[in-house]
C-alpha cells in the first residue's frame, strides 16, 4: 500500500495529523497554564497585603526579621500552597517559610515593581528562591522593617504553574472535554481527507490501469478511453487524461501510418524490381542472342534485335530518369524558381510537342485558351513537366479516334488548367491510388506501353511544391485532371518569392494535393 501514491498521501496525512495534535496539545498546555496563572494571580493579588494586616503586623507597623519565622510557620500550616519570604529593598531574602534549601539568596525586583503597578497585565512571574531558574506567580506587599528600612513580603503561589499537561487534564473536566472534541475533529478531518484523496486518486488509478494495458499491448492496441470531463469542469487530472487519450490516438495513428508506409515501401521495391527486371531481361536476352547467333542471323534480323535492345535500353533509361527526378523533387533541398509568365503560351508550346504523336495515334489534340489573361507565378520548367506528364498520360489511355482537350480558364485569383480525354476512364476503386509511384491502371503489368507509373506521382509532387491542388474526376469515356496556379502579384506566397526549399515535411498542414471536381463526373479525393 505504501508503495502507491495513495498510500504515501495517507501516510503524509497521518503524519500531518500527529504534528497538528502535538502542536494543539502544546498550545493547550501553554494557554491553560497561562489562564490558570492569570486567574490565580488576580485572586491572590491582595493576598500578601491582607495577610500582612491580619496576621503579621498585629498593631505594629514594622516587621522584625528575627521574629517573623514563627509567623511564617503558622501561615504555612494554614495554607501549604504558599511560601512566604521577607525581602529587603534590594530583594535579598531576610526570612523564609520554605523548608527546602534556597538556591537563590535574592529575588529579582523588576517583576515586583510590575506587580505593584495596578495597571500591569497579569500574569506576572517572579523568581522562586527554591528553584534555580523556574518562575512562578506570586503576590507581594511592601513592608517596613524594624531597622527602619523598606522591604517586601513576598508570597510564592506554588502548584499553580508546575502542573504537567497530564495533571492539568486529570484536574480539569473542561480541558478533558476540549481535548476529546479536538481529537475527534482531527480524526474526522483525517478520514475525510483520506476519502477525498481516494476519490481524486480513483481517476488517476483508472488512467494508470488503461496506460498499463496499453503498455502491455506493446502500444499497438486501442486503449480504453480514460474518463474525461467537460471543459467547464476540467482540472489537472482531466487535462492529463485528455492528453493521454490524444497521445494514444496519435501514437496508434502514426504506427498505422508507419505500417502503411512499410507496406508501400515493400510494394514499391517489388514494383521497381519488376519494372527494372523486365527491360533488363529483354535487353540482355537480345544482346546474348546477337552474340551467340550473329553468324546465323541475317542483317535484317540483327537490326531487329538491335532495335528491340535499343528500345528496352531507352525504356530503362526513362525509368531511372523518372526515379531520379521524383527523388530530387522530394528532397528537402529541392528549390523552385518562381517567375511570372503567360500560361497560355506555355500550354500552346507543350501541345505542339505532342501533335505528331497524337496524329500517329489518330487522336484529336485540341486546346481551349482565352485570348487575354493575367500572368501566373510558378516555376515554368516544372509546370511544363507537369503538363507533359498529363498529356502523355491521356495519350497512353485514349484509343484511336478519341480526343484530348487542354482547356484554360480564369478565376478571381487563379488560372485553372484541365486536361480532358475520352479514354477508358478510371475505375472508382483505383482513383485513390493513381498518384502512387509505379501504380498503373492496367490489370496486367506485362504490357509494352513503356509506362513506368511515375508521371502522375511527379506531377503531384510538382503541385505540392507550388502549394496547388491536383484534381481528378472520371467516368467511363471521360477523364479530367487539372490544377490551378496563382496570378502574379495576387498576394500569393509565390509572388516575387526567392527560390525556397521544399521537403516532405514542409507541406504539413496544407490541403491535400489531390481534390474533388464537382459532379456530374464521378470523383474522389486522393490523400498524400
Amino acid at each position: 500500500m505504501f508503495k502507491t501514491l495513495y498510500g504515501k498521501l495517507v501516510v503524509v496525512l497521518i503524519g500531518f495529523t500527529v504534528i497538528m495534535a502535538a502542536i494543539f496539545l502544546a498550545v493547550t498546555h501553554f494557554s491553560f497554564t497561562a489562564r490558570v496563572q492569570e486567574t490565580s494571580q488576580k485572586i491572590y493579588r491582595t493576598y500578601a497585603k491582607d495577610l500582612l494586616s491580619e496576621h503579621i503586623l498585629s498593631g505594629n507597623d514594622r516587621i522584625d526579621p528575627a521574629a517573623i519565622t514563627s509567623v511564617f510557620d503558622r501561615l504555612r500550616a494554614i495554607n501549604p500552597r504558599i511560601e512566604i519570604y521577607l525581602l529587603d529593598r534590594e530583594g535579598r531574602i531576610l526570612a523564609s517559610s520554605s523548608r527546602k534549601s534556597l538556591l537563590r539568596q535574592s529575588v529579582g525586583l523588576e517583576p515586583i515593581r510590575l506587580f505593584l503597578n495596578e495597571n500591569s497585565e497579569l500574569p506576572i512571574l517572579g523568581d522562586d528562591p527554591s528553584e534555580e531558574s523556574f518562575r512562578r506567580v506570586f503576590s507581594v506587599a511592601p513592608v517596613l522593617l524594624t531597622d527602619g528600612g523598606d522591604g517586601y513580603l513576598y508570597f510564592i503561589l506554588r502548584d499553580l504553574s508546575g502542573e504537567t499537561l497530564g495533571q492539568q487534564i486529570r484536574n480539569s473536566y473542561a480541558l478533558r472535554e476540549s481535548i476529546w472534541t479536538i481529537a475527534g475533529g482531527l480524526l474526522l478531518a483525517l478520514f475525510v481527507s483520506a476519502f477525498i484523496v481516494k476519490f481524486i486518486m480513483q481517476r488517476l488509478r483508472r488512467l494508470t490501469i488503461v496506460m498499463d494495458k496499453f503498455r502491455q499491448s506493446g502500444f499497438a492496441a486501442q486503449p480504453d478511453q480514460a474518463d474525461s470531463r467537460p471543459a467547464a469542469y476540467a482540472d489537472e487530472a482531466a487535462y492529463l487524461t485528455e492528453t493521454f487519450n490524444e497521445m494514444a490516438e496519435r501514437m496508434l495513428s502514426q504506427m498505422q501510418e508507419l505500417q502503411r508506409t512499410d507496406s508501400n515501401r515493400r510494394e514499391l521495391i517489388a514494383n521497381i524490381s519488376h519494372d527494372l527486371r523486365t527491360p533488363l531481361a529483354s535487353l540482355q536476352g537480345h544482346l546474348e542472342t546477337l552474340q551467340s547467333r550473329s553468324d546465323r542471323l541475317s542483317e535484317a534480323e540483327k537490326r531487329g534485335y538491335l532495335e528491340i535492345a535499343l528500345r528496352q535500353s531507352e525504356r530503362l533509361s526513362q525509368l531511372v530518369a523518372g526515379l531520379f527526378e521524383l527523388a530530387k523533387l522530394e528532397s528537402e533541398r529541392t528549390a523552385i524558381l518562381p517567375e511570372p509568365f503567360v500560361l497560355a503560351d506555355l500550354v500552346q508550346d507543350v501541345i505542339q510537342q505532342f501533335e505528331l504523336a497524337a496524329s500517329d495515334k489518330q487522336i484529336k489534340l485540341a486546346a481551349d485558351l482565352p485570348m487575354d489573361m493575367p500572368l501566373v507565378i510558378a516555376d515554368i520548367g516544372l509546370i511544363e513537366r507537369a503538363l507533359r506528364n498529363l498529356i502523355e498520360n491521356s495519350l497512353r489511355y485514349t484509343p484511336a479516334g478519341g480526343e484530348i482537350k487542354v482547356s484554360l480558364t480564369t478565376g478571381e485569383a487563379h488560372a485553372t488548367v484541365q486536361v480532358t480525354d475520352t479514354g477508358c476512364g478510371i475505375d472508382p476503386a483505383e482513383l485513390p491510388r493513381i498518384f502512387d509511384r509505379f501504380y498503373r491502371g492496367e490489370k496486367s503489368r506485362s504490357d509494352s506501353s513503356g509506362n513506368a507509373g511515375l508521371g502522375l506521382a511527379i506531377t503531384k509532387r510538382i503541385m505540392e511544391l507550388h502549394d496547388s491542388t491536383l484534381t481528378v474526376a472520371s467516368e467511363p469515356g471521360l477523364t479530367t485532371i487539372g490544377f490551378s496556379l496563382a496570378y502574379a502579384g495576387s498576394g500569393s506566397a509565390l509572388s516575387g518569392a526567392e527560390p525556397r526549399p521544399h521537403g516532405p515535411g514542409t507541406n504539413r498542414g496544407r490541403a491535400a494535393s489531390t481534390a474533388i471536381i464537382p459532379q456530374p463526373l464521378k470523383t474522389t479525393s486522393v490523400a498524400r
